[in-house]
């Protein structure tokens, strides 16, 4: 085994007993074989020797360049060391800071927590049914997905919530999801009514019990039969049921084919129209009468009032109007005006006063005006 000078000990041996060998030998010839067998051994061992000193200044190279990243190392183990030690305690004065921003937030316990959302939503529940509607609204459920810190204090878990102004990455909040939802409270017994039996009533006698009740009259629905018109046939909810005060109540009566004609002389014409209209009747022809102490009122009425008509049946006015005068033209045609001309008289005069040829200045005409209503 080489030592660390590159040879061993068998050469050392090999070396000696050339030495001794030489020193032995009484010939010239084994002298000289003796010496050249030593000048070997030499010329191996410094040729050994030689690769031993340059492996020997390789690793040397080698040793002093590790001894300079070793202080290298060192150096950036000890750049390391302190920022740990500044990282440690940054970390320690943020963990101070947070604790005392987390004693300084709001803090909502469980309980509390689902009472704001709740009342939020039974306030979002008013406030859709504020404006006026035919159709009731109503919000019955509220999803949360809540960013929040959780704590527990006192065996309970609380809620803190972010400042407006706290930077908080999301990492480091907690989500929190949870559906809150409304159901409709049903009113004790001692606050319902019973609902009044009205199937066989006609419908204004039935309106007449429901309001009397505390009831209100809903949607009403004709069908044929074979009863009197206007009777009811079902309603929802039932006779004999129980039910809120103020809920509406739905009717289904035999169609209405015939109405009552209603007393309209008095009336302004407007004001008729919509009489007729609300009994189901159509207003037909208004003429216009001189009548100026009764302007735009109904003087008459072609179906009497209190009589049967079908619905939908025509009931023409006549309507007083201002005294009209027609003024004469004088010319070199001083003529009675002809057919067309009255004609055309004759309607506009439902407008207003309007001027016709005449062959006698005083003449004064007060035609009864007839013009379809809405139409010229």
């Amino acid at each position: 085994m080489n030592d660390a000078w590159g040879f061993g000990m068998t050469d050392i041996k090999e070396l000696r007993e050339n030495i001794d060998r030489l020193n032995r030998s009484n010939t010239t010839v084994s002298k000289r074989q003796s010496y050249d067998m030593l000048m070997r051994t030499v010329k191996d061992i410094e040729s050994e020797l030689e690769a031993a000193r340059k492996e020997l200044s390789v690793n040397y190279d080698k040793f002093e360049s590790l001894k300079k990243e070793n202080l290298s190392l060192k150096n950036e183990y000890n750049i390391l060391n302190n920022s740990v030690h500044e990282l440690l305690k940054e970390k320690t004065e943020v963990e101070k800071k947070l604790e005392k921003i987390s004693k300084s937030r709001p803090q909502l316990s469980s309980a509390d927590l689902v009472k704001t959302f709740s009342n939020s939503l039974e306030k979002m529940d008013e406030t859709v049914n504020k404006g006026a509607s035919r159709v009731n609204y109503s919000v019955s459920s509220m999803n949360v997905r809540l960013m929040t810190n959780l704590a527990v204090q006192d065996n309970e878990l609380r809620f803190q919530l972010p400042g407006a102004d706290d930077i908080i990455p999301p990492a480091n909040m907690s989500q929190v999801e949870f559906t809150i939802s409304s159901s409709a409270k049903e009113p004790p017994l001692s606050e319902l009514k019973d609902v009044p039996e009205v199937v066989g009533l006609d419908v204004e006698n039935a309106h007449s019990r429901l309001k009397a009740a505390g009831f209100v009259q809903g949607e009403v629905e004709e069908k044929d039969s074979s009863l009197v018109q206007g009777t009811v046939l079902s309603q929802i909810p039932s006779g004999r049921s129980i039910a809120k005060p103020g809920d509406e109540v739905d009717l289904v009566i035999s169609r209405i084919t015939s109405v009552k004609v209603p007393y309209l002389v008095g009336m302004p014409q407007e004001a008729a129209e919509k009489a007729l209209n609300t009994s189901r009747l159509v207003c037909g022809m208004i003429t216009e009468q001189e009548d100026s102490s009764r302007q735009g009122m109904v003087i008459s009425q072609s179906i009497a009032a209190g009589e049967l008509a079908d619905t939908g049946t025509e009931v023409d006015l006549v309507v007083g109007g201002p005294k009209t005068e027609f003024s004469a033209v004088s010319g070199a045609k001083k003529e009675v005006a002809t057919k067309e001309e009255s004609d055309n008289a004759t309607v506009g005069a439902v407008k207003g006063t309007r001027q016709v040829l005449s062959s006698n200045p005083s003449i004064r005409l007060s035609p009864n005006r007839r013009s379809r209503f809405g139409k010229e």
